[in-house]
């Protein structure tokens, strides 16, 4: 297996990135009535309602946005100090999985960062 350091530039690109590689689909809500096909036609229909990602790969560490320290301290109003953080550029996920070059072709990758802020148990 093999890791893979994804960065896309939102939640959304991320996942439609891992749709395109074959690591993932939305499950649509039965319940919303975009999701139910009109009764009255025969033409091709896909549902546009309210959805749920599902990842199809079984090791995917979503992180999100990540944030940095920018050095300065603030304060709270209970006098308590604590770091200020800035968040940093795109929307961070780690996958450990046996790709294909399509797949791996598919995806938002990034080469591996030095200081990664997450690893797999067993990786360096």
């Amino acid at each position: 297996m093999e890791t893979y350091y994804l960065k896309a530039v939102d939640e959304q690109s991320l996942w439609e990135a891992l749709e395109a590689a074959g690591l993932a689909h939305k499950q649509y809500d039965s319940e919303d009535p975009l999701n139910q096909p009109p009764e009255d036609t025969e033409e091709a229909w896909e549902p546009t309602g309210a959805y749920e990602w599902v990842q199809d790969v079984t090791m995917l560490d979503v992180i999100g946005v990540m944030y940095q320290a920018t050095g300065n301290m603030l304060t709270d109003a209970e006098g308590f100090e604590y770091p200020e953080m800035v968040a940093q550029e795109g929307y961070h996920a780690n996958l450990r999985a046996d790709l294909t070059d399509e797949q791996a072709a598919a995806l938002p990758t990034i080469a591996a960062p030095t200081t990664p802020m997450r690893i797999w148990a067993g990786d360096n």
